[in-house]
């Protein structure tokens, strides 16, 4: 069930030395007002570092505090104070209007009966709303912040994985915004995804990467990153040590609890994962979902996977087929069919 969340202090606040503490109590405070320019308790550049990143990250609510700002030394150089450079002036009222879309989700989430359902809720609500927009400032709200998600339907990892954390923690359930280097089609890139604690398990969720993007304008919702574990999600995410603040010397040394079992992924609870490629099994699976046009497997190694593959896909030609996409995910062991005519 949902936890009673200290709403003051996020997941990162635990690592914080008691400097970075206080200031990030104290940016908490000033942000929550939406003031635009504030004094600060004397602190070190880099603990002030260090307690901005964790604030913003902690808290997806403030996404419009997430934007350049100048902060002054006294004498001893410690900084005292914080300005914002680049509001527009309107960013409260746009967080009253994303508070009230928000509401409305959690609404209709709060007539489902567990947690998991609640998050599956949510993720799919981002997927389906939002088309990922990489590089553009989407309609006035910047991609890096929940607003591009709600108020414009196009955002990147960042925006997603932040709307997810809100929608999550307004609903009671632990969620961490998470980011480091991620690996898709054998290219590095830097990456945000979630942590999220579901009827009192931790997990892995990367909503992003399960709107699927087909080309010419058509996406997928998919659930491949729904509920994984750490060997899984490792596949492609490395689960990151620090929390960077983009300067060398303020980083921040973190870890997340393990995450072992895999009851909760998806494709567990809806049936459609085998350990093994045992093809009675499997094709009973197939023709359960053939009537559907849409037909998801998952195999518990790539060795599995091919086997399925191979007797399923080629032995069956079924790439020849016009009317179907084959879509073959080797590293996440996935299979999937879709009847397009």
């Amino acid at each position: 069930m949902a936890e009673q969340l200290d709403l003051n202090h996020g997941y990162y606040y635990q690592f914080l030395n008691p400097s970075q503490k206080n200031c990030y109590d104290e940016l908490l405070l000033h942000m929550r007002q939406f003031e635009t320019q504030f004094t600060l308790n004397p602190v070190s550049s880099s603990d002030y570092l260090v307690a901005n990143r964790a604030v913003l990250d902690d808290h997806p609510e403030l996404w419009w505090a997430d934007t350049p700002a100048r902060y002054q030394f006294n004498l001893a150089g410690k900084v005292t104070s914080h300005t914002f450079l680049q509001l527009k002036g309107n960013e409260k009222q746009l967080t009253q209007t994303i508070a009230r879309i928000a509401q409305e989700v959690l609404d209709k989430a709060s007539q489902l009966r567990d947690d998991w359902q609640k998050a599956l809720f949510f993720h799919d609500y981002i997927v389906l709303k939002t088309s990922f927009n990489s590089g553009r400032d989407t309609d006035g709200y910047s991609d890096q912040n929940l607003s591009s998600v709600f108020l414009a339907g196009n955002s990147v990892c960042a925006g997603y994985s932040r709307a997810f954390q809100l929608l999550c923690r307004s609903a009671g359930i632990e969620c961490v915004y998470v980011t480091g280097k991620a690996v898709k089609n054998r290219t590095s890139i830097q990456h945000a995804w979630n942590l999220a604690r579901i009827n009192g398990n931790w997990t892995w969720i990367d909503c992003t990467w399960d709107d699927l993007q087909l080309g010419k304008g058509m996406e997928s919702a998919e659930h491949d990153y729904f509920c994984l574990n750490d060997t899984w999600i490792s596949k492609e995410h490395p689960i990151p040590k620090t929390l960077e603040t983009g300067n060398a010397k303020a980083r921040l040394a973190i870890q997340f609890p393990p995450v072992t079992p895999l009851q909760m992924e998806y494709y567990h609870v809806n049936g459609i994962y085998f350990e093994t490629y045992n093809a009675n099994a499997v094709y009973a699976s197939v023709q359960a979902q053939e009537k559907t046009g849409r037909i998801r497997l998952r195999f518990g190694s790539t060795a599995e996977w091919k086997k399925a593959v191979q007797d399923i896909v080629y032995r069956n030609n079924l790439t020849a087929n016009a009317g179907l996409r084959i879509t073959l995910d080797e590293v996440m062991c996935v299979l999937r069919i879709d009847k397009i005519a």
